[in-house]
């Protein structure tokens, strides 16, 4: 639930962590990742499998036979050099779309219940009276940010709180207040209320530097050391090795912070514009960022050590997990 997720990053001042895109350009880079409301599934997918071909697999019982079929479709949309293999880039790449669709998934159920009127937005006050801040914040909610008609008090919601309340608990005015400001930033049209895809970064915070920027008020990123709107290459290593978990899947011109630098840095004056990170971190680099999974995959997979993951090696580790693993043989009717 956002209560959880989002009053969690806000509590610890983990806002945004990866991504800087203004306005309408932030919104653009989201609609593009993600499916559509109504394109959006239902239920959260074994990664490796996605949504679909996830059901597909669990209405057979998880059988063996259906396991094959199913592990041709997924390479039939994941082996992109038609090579029988998987190999890292196509595995992560795979991957990461699966990964935003579940996020996708796991939001869908809350923008339909706070969706009062069900005109496609939500606005504030819906997600603070239908569960966004559970039962005792909305109630205080109600009390000191709604006026006697029923309208937000933007003043007090602008204002700023102390962390902590006068018995020494975390402060609800200081959460909720908070988290307005992040409903302001994911807000890119101004009107008030969010779109699903507005929705999608109200949700994720942390997937998004420029939020976090507009939340706290700051103008500048975190590994930005001396806070002058750009990075030095010190600077820029520091932000190569947080985003950066699979050096080697990158184009050789990038595999290096030095090198991806250079690279990127357009202008050639010796400083890394965020919007110049930006572009090479989620363009060239997009593929290699945050995704350990791939690797933990084909470890426990890849059994003749060429690094990639062949459809025997895949069906032989799935099987063998569906098979031995006290948890899917309990849960099988469910999954």
């Amino acid at each position: 639930m956002i209560s959880t997720r989002v009053f969690v990053l806000v509590l610890t001042s983990v806002i945004g962590q990866h991504v800087r895109a203004g306005g309408s350009d932030l919104m653009e880079k989201v609609e593009s990742s993600i499916p559509a409301f109504e394109d959006t599934p239902d239920s959260i997918s074994i990664g490796i499998l996605g949504s679909e071909l996830t059901l597909e697999l669990a209405s057979h019982k998880f059988d063996k036979a259906a396991l094959i079929k199913v592990i041709d479709k997924v390479f039939y949309h994941a082996d992109k050099n038609v090579d029988n293999q998987l190999d890292k880039k196509e595995l992560t790449a795979w991957l990461h779309k699966n990964e935003i669709v579940n996020q996708a998934v796991d939001i869908k159920g809350e923008f339909w219940e706070y969706d009062e009127d069900q005109d496609g937005k939500i606005t504030f006050k819906e997600i603070a009276l239908h569960g966004g801040l559970g039962m005792g914040a909305a109630a205080d909610f109600k009390a000191k940010f709604l006026d006697k008609d029923g309208r937000l008090k933007t003043q007090a919601l602008d204002r700023e709180y102390p962390v902590m309340d006068e018995r020494g608990g975390f402060s609800t005015d200081h959460l909720i207040s908070k988290l307005y400001k992040v409903f302001q930033a994911s807000d890119s049209d101004k009107d008030d209320a969010l779109t699903w895809h507005e929705f999608f970064v109200f949700s994720y915070p942390d997937d998004h530097e420029e939020v976090h920027m507009l939340a706290t008020g700051k103008s500048h990123r975190r590994l930005d050391a001396n806070k002058d709107g750009k990075y030095d290459l010190e600077e820029f290593r520091e932000v190569f090795v947080k985003h950066v978990s699979i050096p080697e899947l990158l184009p050789k011109q990038y595999s290096k912070p030095e090198l991806m630098f250079r690279a990127c840095d357009e202008d050639k004056d010796s400083f890394m514009t965020y919007e110049e990170s930006d572009s090479c971190l989620k363009g060239h680099a997009q593929i290699a960022i945050d995704h350990q999974e791939p690797e933990w995959l084909i470890e426990d997979g890849d059994k003749n050590g060429d690094q990639m993951l062949s459809k025997a090696e895949i069906i032989e580790e799935f099987h063998n997990l569906t098979e031995h693993d006290d948890y899917w043989q309990e849960n099988r009717d469910e999954l």
